[in-house]
């Protein structure tokens, strides 16, 4: 009967986890898509680490408890002692690997977009380019535009749109699965008389309010990839009007100049000796 508690109240303690990560992710995509609709904003800032801050305080605690295992283990019970080091060990190798990831993360550069590029097309404003310059602003567009393409939302925030996101994003079904668990969990230790029937309604609410809010929070991942996308399109049509302007005033390359300036040159120097 304890162990039957026990197993209930790990999966039920995780998946209140996943369920705080989903409440996260559609609470920071509304947010987002609020600031983004005022004009307040014009990058994502909450909604691409709406997952983060759970994870990350899991981990901890998977940290916390893996610690106090070794640390028991080590002391209490001398026989004991090479696995207490392989767990405390690994504790390390998951702390380091935490804090490599958070590293990347925080310095891992933030990709070219089209606003990053009408930016550095206004700010040389005034200034007349040379082609060369032009079509490097072309090319990074096209990589741009070929980069969009694999990352296109859905035309809309549909429930179907929304379980195909869910499919695609291994993560948001992180919550769902843990409910399922939950249920069998439950259904298992009722069965063995360990667990009462409130329980498996619990566990079945449980598994209702994952899948809804699992929804909820896709269609909101979505109509946020929609506002962005909309605002990236006027960005775009911005930045091909300024690399037109910018075409129209650009140093362009004459054929044939540098032999000409060669030879005007040689000319004035043997103008230049004929007269000494």
């Amino acid at each position: 009967m304890e162990s039957s508690w026990t197993a209930l109240t790990i999966v039920a303690a995780l998946w209140l986890v996943a369920l705080s990560a989903q409440v996260a992710d559609h609470a920071t995509a509304r947010f987002d898509h609020l600031r983004l609709a005022r004009g307040v904003r014009t990058r994502l800032r909450l909604h691409p680490v709406a997952w983060t801050v759970p994870l990350a305080g899991l981990a901890i605690v998977a940290l916390t408890i893996s610690a106090d295992w070794s640390t028991r283990l080590f002391f209490a019970e001398p026989a004991q002692t090479p696995a207490a080091i392989l767990l405390a060990l690994g504790t390390v190798v998951v702390a380091v690997v935490i804090v490599a990831i958070i590293a990347v993360v925080i310095v891992r550069p933030p990709a070219d977009s089209y606003r990053l590029v009408r930016d550095e097309l206004i700010e040389s404003a005034g200034l007349r380019i040379h082609q060369d310059q032009v079509d490097e602003f072309r090319a990074r567009v096209t990589a741009i535009d070929n980069a969009a393409k694999a990352h296109r939302a859905a035309d809309a925030a549909t429930v179907s749109a929304a379980l195909q996101l869910s499919v695609r994003t291994p993560h948001r079904l992180i919550a769902p699965v843990l409910a399922i668990a939950f249920v069998i969990t439950a259904v298992v230790g009722t069965a063995q008389g360990a667990l009462s029937g409130v329980v498996v309604a619990l566990a079945c609410a449980a598994l209702v309010v994952s899948a809804a809010i699992g929804i909820v929070a896709a269609q909101a991942s979505l109509a946020l990839a929609m506002s962005v996308r909309s605002t990236q399109d006027v960005y775009r049509g911005e930045l091909m009007s300024l690399i037109v302007e910018a075409e129209r005033s650009s140093k362009k390359r004459v054929a044939g100049l540098g032999d000409r300036v060669n030879r005007a040159l040689s000319i004035l120097r043997e103008q230049q000796e004929g007269t000494k």
